[in-house]
């Protein structure tokens, strides 16, 4: 027997490797388009639902729209039937005559009010002296006896302008010793 050439060798293994990697790659293609249709998919999905929402809201407004003039129309015809009302109340004269003795009558009460606020006011003037008057004899009696502090207005200013930055600088020396020490 003689020894021959091989069939192997007339396979073309590159051709396979070639055939499956166009496999895979189809393979691979074809998994992206269903993902990508898959998508798509969701998608118009998605995009009818806000449409049905926005036709939704759309009839909606258009209620509420309607609603609204009908609401504007009741309030311009009542607005007019207001404006007839009043015109027709302000073309009613009332005549009115009053006695001599009944005008006198009034001019006698408003005279009495008028007495009566005059009374109130100086009661109350009164009342007003009398206050500022132990006021003062109180404010008085405690200089006599030197209790208390009083100072201008010249001189707070002057000290407080002596005594705010030592204060600042109090606080501040303060805050700088605690964080150096919390710090450590």
């Amino acid at each position: 027997m003689a020894i021959g050439k091989s069939k192997i060798s007339d396979l073309n293994f590159d051709s396979f490797q070639n055939t499956i990697d166009k496999s895979i790659e189809t393979d691979q293609a074809s998994d992206k388009f269903d993902r990508q249709l898959h998508a798509y998919t969701e998608a118009g999905k998605k995009l009818d639902a806000a449409r049905v929402s926005v036709d939704d809201a759309k009839d909606s407004l258009n209620e509420a729209t309607s609603t609204l003039q009908k609401a504007v129309n009741n309030v311009t015809l009542v607005e007019k039937n207001l404006k007839e009302s009043l015109s027709k109340i302000q073309d009613v004269t009332i005549s009115a005559k009053i006695s001599t003795s009944d005008w006198n009558k009034l001019s006698k009460h408003r005279n009495r009010i008028i007495a009566d606020e005059q009374q109130l006011l100086e009661a109350h003037q009164r009342e007003a002296k009398e206050i500022l008057s132990r006021h003062f004899y109180d404010m008085a009696n405690m200089m006599s006896k030197r209790e208390g502090v009083w100072l201008s207005n010249g001189w707070v200013k002057s000290l407080l302008w002596i005594f705010l930055p030592c204060l600042l600088y109090t606080v501040i020396s303060i805050g700088y010793y605690i964080v150096s020490f919390v710090s450590k």
